[in-house]
């Protein structure tokens, strides 16, 4: 796991590594490269020490090209053997190194090859060829940022690196409280879209994306038969646990209380795991009652987290410096204090159940579009049974009523962008799906990307793996979703490989990650995002634009053929903004 930035005639320097040491504060490099008639070439590159701990040389070379990588190729170790017997020869046992091998030896086409989560890109300038070759994984996992102007293309894993940044509105995010795809709150500064990858060809000053993967719709062949369903997924779910398994340090994971993470926890083989219970939260949503009780018949050292309204107000710089965007979500402060905590227990690389309620329709407000008919009176449904006199007309229609914070306004307004994401030829579920697991994730792997890797933590989603995508998308509705309940494969699953008794087997109902922000500020119980994306759209603007010299880089050693090394630690600055409301 690290932070990568570069790019042609860029405004990077020494400082703007520094901004990324905590993605990677093991190592990090600099190395610019002259290009004649086009001008300076920057690589740079922090590193977290997780495939082969130690020290390399940075950046990883083979002949005349250079890779920069961010993430993980699980299955690294399968393709190493597969490119040695092709020829391919290795200096490190780095995941990096077979990623750059892969795509010498296939081209592009190595991206399908590759198990994992990635942000990368490739230098080559040999044979008449100089161009940056970049690419991003299927979820969209690790970020990926670049901006394209005039004789300038420069890239970075995080929005802060960069120069001159200016703030913008969308409409985009007006509607959905987050960005996703190409779109970011900072003018010219675009993502790169998941599942896509770029080429910048620096003789013909080009710059295009082309998409490589997207879950396809089947037609015919779908997966119909209850046994066999069950038994694939089973058999799915624990290949891609063992694969995130693979790490030369110690793997822990985030135990939260409901089926998936139990899942993980009965599949993994951790010796320990992190839990977050809010003391505001022990009589209505207590997560603690159900991780210890699993922790206990599995054997495992649970921790509990319990953050506090005098740490949030501590970390809310913090959160809008690492964050650079809000997610529309309060979990963001929870998830910074989980991956503190293991970052202070000595873990790394962690596991998380993020993706199973997008592909298996796990969400309650859903089902209420699935099905109409289904009991509105039931505890999980009851805060979306009042919207069920909004939801007239298409799918589509209904869907984007129930998604809307603006009303029907901005459900109308909503559709014009997920026009193209829906098709009539898939079912009401599946498109639901689709559009939960390719768009509605996005912020949740940002939120996940950033306040893990905010304490040097790589967080790892099995249920991510593509293979188990794909095959959400070729099971029958019923499969998903049955007798008013989403998620029934995983249900099915859980019963054959949970601890028999398991206290999470028979809970009712499953939060996600809520966070009493509203209760620390205003007093109330009441949800309302409004003001909360008003305060982290503030602390986003005021860290990333107010102050330019957050960070201190150390002092610069020279080495070999012009690279510059260095370490920087990001410093956090005190909020100016006034908090309101009063402790509870």
């Amino acid at each position: 796991m690290c932070g990568i930035l570069g790019g042609l005639n860029t405004g990077f320097d020494r400082s703007s590594v520094a901004k990324l040491h905590h993605r990677g504060p093991d190592q990090s490099s600099l190395v610019f490269e002259e290009v004649p008639q086009h001008g300076t070439v920057t690589l740079g590159q922090t590193r977290l020490n997780i495939v082969d701990r130690n020290d390399i040389d940075l950046p990883v070379r083979i002949g005349d090209s250079v890779i920069l990588f961010n993430g993980e190729i699980y299955n690294h170790a399968e393709l190493r053997v597969e490119l040695e017997s092709l020829g391919q020869r290795f200096q490190t046992s780095t995941d990096t190194e077979v990623a750059l091998a892969a795509y010498l030896q296939w081209g592009p086409a190595c991206l399908s090859r590759f198990n994992g989560m990635f942000a990368l890109v490739i230098w080559q300038s040999t044979g008449g060829t100089e161009r940056f070759f970049c690419a991003r994984d299927r979820m969209g996992q690790k970020p990926f940022y670049y901006r394209y102007r005039e004789n300038k293309f420069e890239f970075a894993s995080e929005i802060k690196a960069f120069d001159n940044l200016e703030f913008t509105t969308h409409d985009l995010f007006d509607l959905f409280e987050f960005c996703f795809n190409e779109h970011t709150l900072y003018r010219d500064v675009l993502a790169l879209k998941p599942g896509h990858y770029l080429i910048y060809d620096l003789p013909r000053g080009t710059c295009h994306t082309s998409s490589y993967w997207d879950i396809e719709h089947q037609i015919g062949g779908r997966i119909d038969d209850e046994v066999k369903a069950v038994d694939t997924f089973i058999e799915l779910l624990e290949d891609s646990v063992r694969l995130r398994m693979r790490s030369d340090v110690p793997v822990s994971m985030f135990l939260a209380g409901g089926i998936d993470s139990s899942l993980l926890a009965c599949l993994s083989g951790v010796d320990e795991a992190f839990t977050c219970q809010f003391d505001e939260f022990k009589d209505s949503i207590n997560e603690e009652y159900y991780a210890r009780d699993l922790a206990t018949r599995l054997g495992i050292d649970v921790h509990f987290v319990r953050p506090t309204r005098e740490q949030f107000l501590g970390d809310l710089s913090s959160l809008g410096y690492h964050l650079e965007m809000p997610t529309g979500s309060f979990s963001v402060f929870p998830l910074y204090r989980l991956a503190k905590a293991c970052r202070e227990r000595g873990y790394k690389v962690i596991l998380s159940g993020e993706g199973s309620d997008e592909l298996f329709s796990g969400y309650a407000r859903n089902e209420l579009l699935i099905d109409d008919t289904c009991d509105t009176s039931s505890v999980k449904r009851n805060h979306y049974a009042a919207m069920l006199r909004r939801y007239h007309g298409s799918d589509l229609d209904r869907f984007c009523r129930m998604a809307s914070r603006s009303g029907l306004v901005g459900a109308g307004m909503m559709k014009m962008f997920l026009m193209d994401q829906w098709n009539d030829r898939r079912s009401a579920l599946e498109n639901i799906s689709y559009v939960e697991s390719r768009i509605f994730l996005q912020p949740l792997l940002q939120m996940g990307d950033r306040m893990c890797m905010a304490s040097g933590v790589e967080n790892r989603c099995p249920f991510l793996d593509h293979r188990l995508v794909e095959f959400a998308f070729s099971l029958e509705d019923h499969l998903r979703y049955r007798d008013g309940t989403g998620k029934w494969i995983v249900h099915e699953a859980a019963r054959k490989l949970l601890p028999k008794g398991s206290w999470v087997l028979q809970r009712p109902v499953k939060d996600g990650l809520p966070t009493p922000v509203n209760l620390w500020m205003y007093g109330t119980h009441s949800f309302d995002r409004k003001h909360w994306n008003a305060l982290m759209t503030a602390e986003c603007i005021k860290s990333l634009l107010g102050q330019p010299n957050q960070v201190e880089p150390a002092a610069i050693h020279s080495v070999p053929a012009g690279e510059v090394t260095y370490g920087g630690t990001a410093r956090d600055l005190a909020s100016p903004y006034a908090v309101r409301g009063s402790a509870p």
